[in-house]
């Protein structure tokens, strides 16, 4: 089949999706990238084209930008008319909306969109502005849903919400939580070890102090503020260094630069964006993520259950999905900086403690988010594929 999947960041793709892309390409589909261009992106473009997948670069803004929209939807239906595609896959609010929209007019017959997410769109936020964007997409989602084939969700609270509000038809949802991860390439022992020295060197934690890493994107409603509050209580009990790892970009809810190194100090630090998180979760002694953000389930939880990582986050859409309360780690309420210091803190005081919950993260990782079960279960149950029979035995 010819393949096209379409969504607004070569990053994510490269990050999440390349499990789904190699497989692809190695059941013999020739697999069409559609993704915006630029200078952040091309080298994500480049490995994606080394799985042996092409790629078309066509310009999409995360934000509404009317005239780009509408110049994205003919480009698409344009290419997709011309290549003359079996299946489209969207990925994310705009390329579910448009994409779906312009798979119709170039008259694709299967369709399938993913919500990692109900995103930012859906945050309560104030403005007659932040309420017609939410009040269009919701219309919109109402209307694509039902020409989609199937619909992924990735926890089951959106799946819900979505269900509840006659938006999505049950009968087209398919709930596969996260994903999933490569249980080789994110493992206890996937760091060379003096990687993980020259990392201690570079963060200044030589002299034995435990790291506690937030991988996410700078964004409030992930649980910054929290994040840095619980460095400062669990601070005055005993060394440790909180870490953030990811990027101030964007627009909507995100923080300043200027912020968040104002709050450093010998707990807390902002290291931007990271390339190695990897290797930062290998480091870490608690992972954490005190998200009350729209999620999907959230990628460096799943990495940081396949590490073996103890977790602490929040009871909250899409984070719960990660832990089993008191056996990998702590379920806190949303916005209690308080509760999240507790937790991290009893981690921090029991390394035998750490050690169990870690091991219990790694059987999780195995028993849930194995990215072979997850990618299986997407070819069969969303884009409707049978599976490649084993020697011996028939195809499923």
């Amino acid at each position: 089949m010819k393949i096209a999947i379409v969504n607004n960041q070569a990053f994510t793709l490269w990050q999440f999706r390349r499990g789904l892309i190699r497989r692809l390409m190695e059941d013999g589909h020739d697999v069409l990238l559609i993704t915006p261009a630029g200078p952040q992106s091309q080298s994500y473009i480049e490995q994606l084209r080394g799985l042996g997948a092409r790629h078309v670069a066509l310009a999409l803004d995360q934000y509404v930008d009317p005239t780009g929209d509408v110049r994205f939807l003919f480009e698409l239906t344009k290419l997709l008319r011309t290549e003359r595609i079996d299946l489209v896959h969207n990925i994310t609010i705009k390329a579910n909306i448009l994409g779906t929209i312009a798979a119709k007019l170039a008259g694709v017959r299967r369709v399938v969109g993913l919500v990692p997410g109900l995103g930012h769109v859906y945050v309560d936020r104030p403005g007659i502005r932040a309420w017609l964007v939410r009040n269009v997409a919701t219309l919109l989602y109402g209307i694509i849903f039902r020409l989609n084939y199937r619909v992924w969700l990735q926890n089951e609270d959106n799946l819900e919400f979505l269900v509840r509000a006659r938006l999505l038809p049950r009968k087209k949802a398919v709930l596969i939580r996260g994903s999933g991860v490569d249980l080789t390439e994110y493992s206890p022992e996937c760091v060379d070890p003096k990687r993980l020295e020259a990392l201690r060197e570079e963060l200044g934690i030589t002299d034995g102090r435990p790291l506690v890493l937030m991988a996410a994107r700078a964004h409030w409603r992930k649980g910054v503020r929290e994040f840095f509050t619980a460095a400062e209580l669990v601070g005055r009990e005993m060394p440790a260094l909180f870490a953030l790892a990811g990027a101030a970009e964007g627009t909507v809810g995100v923080a300043r630069p200027e912020d968040l190194e104002a709050q450093e100090s010998k707990h807390f630090r902002w290291l931007g964006f990271r390339s190695d998180v990897r290797e930062l979760i290998a480091l870490s002694d608690v992972v954490t993520l005190p998200s009350f953000y729209p999620e999907g389930v959230p990628r460096s939880l799943l990495e940081a259950l396949a590490i073996g990582k103890p977790i602490v986050t929040t009871d909250s859409v899409g984070c719960r999905e990660t832990v089993d309360d008191g056996v990998n780690g702590f379920l806190v309420p949303p916005q209690n900086a308080g509760a999240l210091a507790a937790a991290i803190a009893t981690l921090l005081r029991d390394a035998d403690l750490r050690r169990r919950f870690g091991a219990r993260s790694r059987e999780k990782a195995k028993r849930e988010f194995d990215e072979r079960l997850v990618v299986d279960r997407v070819l069969k149950e969303v884009y409707g594929l049978p599976l490649p029979a084993l020697p011996g035995k028939s195809a499923a």
